[in-house]
């Protein structure tokens, strides 16, 4: 972050606001000490940057964009606007999860059983 603050090129940045991960009582907090992050936080992220803007920079986030599908740049590689939409799961990651949750009920059903003959 800091590199791109002291880079004398100016550019525009495309892409979409994003207001963080959905908060919930059961998640662990950020440690920015130990620099641990379990969740995206923008309110965190802000303290951290040390950013001027610190009110409006802990509202939201830009998560950036590759508008351009015909002209793609290397690096950063960044998701282009039709990578937003698809999310597909491989025919092996499906047999994968398939082989668990089989596995899973049939050691519960086993586990059941037994407990309840042995009772």
């Amino acid at each position: 972050m800091r590199m791109h603050q002291s880079s004398s090129t100016a550019g525009t940045i495309y892409g979409v606001l994003y207001p963080g991960d959905a908060g919930h009582k059961y998640q662990n907090p950020n440690s920015p000490t130990v620099e641990c992050y379990t969740n995206v936080t923008p309110y965190d992220f802000a303290l951290i940057d040390s950013l001027a803007n610190r009110e409006e920079a802990s509202q939201m986030m830009l998560h950036q964009i590759d508008f351009d599908d015909d002209h793609k740049q290397l690096l950063p590689s960044l998701p282009s606007t039709s990578d937003l939409g698809k999310f597909r799961v491989s025919a092996e990651r499906h047999a994968a999860y398939e082989s668990l949750w089989r596995l899973l009920t049939f050691t519960g059903v086993v586990a059941n059983t037994a407990v309840w003959l042995y009772i």
